[in-house]
């Protein structure tokens, strides 16, 4: 599965139902798809998708964010999607490359899903924060 880089126009349409969707699934989010629309205009943050699938259905989006006490950048994967049940398989090893290319120190992604970090764990991925939340 070959990744590219898109602009932002050639696919926001495409992608935007899927970002929805899975900004439902985020109770936490501290964030809009208008913010993710923005940080892809203005640059910073990337959409990436995959050229053998339809647009929308292999996508992910991703920004390089600086801690700034360390100064350690991180590939931030922000919002992911694919129908294809092998993608973080296929996709890891470029991702990696992205990061390292970026001179990111490391990648990482939040998600709610005990499955999804489980997953991300086949990858090298392991949990350090839990954020635990209680709806008032």
């Amino acid at each position: 599965m070959p990744l590219q880089s898109v602009k932002l126009q050639d696919c926001w349409d495409d992608i935007l139902p899927k970002i929805e969707e899975i900004m439902h699934d985020l109770p936490w989010k501290d964030f809009r798809k208008e913010d993710i629309y923005t940080s892809c205009a203005n640059g910073n943050a990337a959409i990436f998708v995959d050229s053998d699938a339809p647009l929308g259905e292999s996508f992910f989006i991703a920004r390089i964010d600086e801690y700034e006490s360390t100064k350690e950048k991180v590939l931030f994967l922000w919002i992911a999607y694919s129908s294809e049940g092998d993608a973080a398989l296929s996709f890891s090893e470029t991702i990696f490359e992205i990061a390292r290319n970026a001179g990111c120190n490391s990648v990482e992604f939040s998600t709610g899903s005990e499955a999804v970090m489980k997953h991300g764990e086949n990858f090298g991925f392991n949990g350090v924060i839990y954020r635990c939340r209680k709806a008032l």
